[in-house]
């Protein structure tokens, strides 16, 4: 994180798969006292795993602590369900990431929220609202329309060609206006698997289980036909323990244009290519890379963070 902030990245987003990765908001502080200007939130929280009232809490807590610095994205989930035994088909619901979106805003602004238990709840302890971005996070039509209704801003993640991206924008201006909001009023970033290094092909290997983990979501537009059957294989097959890692056995079910399709990855000339590309759908703000845990011969992400500050976005201009 220190290096991150050093480099120049805007902000750090820490994934909440509580079986896979160390628990967030202990992480999220440790990362906070380390540094000074970086924005700081989970990326993202899910609610099968924390209820909405803890995430408030927790954010509102570390805004105190640094504040202006924090950012909250929410979604459904996958990583985190599946390690307990739930499907995407289980907890991908409309209700449910617009019920996490509006209650942690509400909660953090001194509102209160009705519980299920039809009684009202709220920060008793929050003496002044926090006026905290949440992010709201989708891939299907469906998702991101409601991301554009509920959120502050929204993370897409719908690969990283412009066609695609284009017509996910399309759904995300359709709750935009849902809300009486523009496109423009929204913060709108693309979360995209990320590997960057000498050896572009070690590169695109490292993302390989990201893009796994990103092709068990819809897009915004269909698979092909092509690639349906290896989508759908993936899907059956894919381990949520090892989601993190870039030696995943599942990985070995991605061929090279799925993750040219879905990932920013390759050798340093390769990447600034399709940044150069992203960037031309105009309202995408910001890219939200996600490199892998690295294991044992794949790229460090020390590496991967250095090599795309000064080598791709240091070169763009």
């Amino acid at each position: 994180m220190k290096l991150a902030e050093s480099l120049g990245f805007d902000t750090a987003w820490i994934t909440d798969t509580h079986l896979v990765c160390r628990e967030l908001w202990v992480t999220l502080t440790a990362c906070a006292l380390a540094t000074s200007r970086i924005r700081l939130g989970p990326g993202i929280t899910v609610p099968h795993t924390r209820h909405i009232s803890v995430t408030a809490s927790a954010a509102a807590t570390l805004d105190e602590l640094i504040p202006g610095r924090v950012v909250v994205g929410v979604g459904t989930g996958g990583s985190a369900a599946q390690t307990m035994g739930l499907t995407l088909a289980q907890t991908a619901r409309i209700a449910t990431l617009e019920a996490m979106a509006t209650s942690i805003q509400r909660l953090t602004r001194r509102e209160a929220i009705r519980f299920d238990s039809g009684t009202e709840g709220r920060l008793a302890w929050l003496r002044e609202p926090r006026r905290i971005p949440v992010y709201a996070a989708g891939s299907g039509p469906r998702m991101l329309e409601t991301a554009g209704r509920v959120g502050d801003g929204v993370i897409m993640y719908a690969s990283v060609d412009p066609v695609i991206l284009r017509a996910g924008l399309a759904h995300v201006a359709a709750g935009a206006r849902a809300s009486g909001r523009a496109l423009e009023d929204l913060d709108i970033g693309l979360w995209a698997p990320a590997s960057v290094a000498r050896d572009g092909a070690l590169a695109r290997d490292h993302a390989r289980g990201r893009v796994a983990s990103a092709l068990r979501h819809p897009l915004p537009v269909p698979f092909s036909d092509t690639d349906r059957p290896l989508v759908e294989r993936l899907r059956r097959e894919y381990d949520a323990f090892q989601h993190a890692t870039a030696s995943a056995r599942h990985r070995e079910f991605v061929p090279d244009r799925l993750v040219d399709l879905m990932a920013l990855a390759g050798t340093p000339e390769e990447v600034r290519a399709q940044v150069r590309r992203v960037a031309t759908v105009t309202e995408i703000r910001r890219i939200i890379l996600l490199p892998q845990v690295p294991d044992a011969g794949f790229v460090a992400r020390e590496s991967v963070l250095t090599l795309f500050a000064e080598e791709v976005m240091g070169r763009l201009c």
